[in-house]
């Protein structure tokens, strides 16, 4: 499964992460175990202390840590990847994977 989120700056400054593909195929595998997230909304002061750990948060909150084989990338509005969200606390950790390779 891929999923590409989409990240956008409120006019408040927040953060609004949301999924753009692949929505219907994790809301079927997600939907029997927990609610599905529509998306995830940070403040700057939230992102900018997570910057470390925003893949950890990130998978979490859509559900996915839990699953195997999920590949996923965050564009930004203009359609570039950011690449924020591909750092993760267990990066140091053996080979960088959690729960799942992404």
């Amino acid at each position: 499964m891929h999923i590409v989120f989409l990240e956008r700056i409120l006019e408040d400054g927040r953060y609004e992460i949301s999924i753009r593909k692949g929505r219907e195929e994790l809301k079927n595998v997600i939907g029997r175990k927990y609610q599905f997230p529509e998306k995830l909304v940070l403040t700057r002061e939230q992102r900018e202390e997570n910057k470390d750990c925003l893949k950890d948060i990130l998978t979490g909150a859509f559900c996915i840590q839990d699953l195997e084989n999920v590949t996923y990338e965050v564009k930004n509005v203009n359609g570039e990847i950011l690449q924020e969200y591909y750092r993760s606390l267990y990066d140091d950790v053996g080979d960088g994977v959690r729960f799942f390779k992404g």
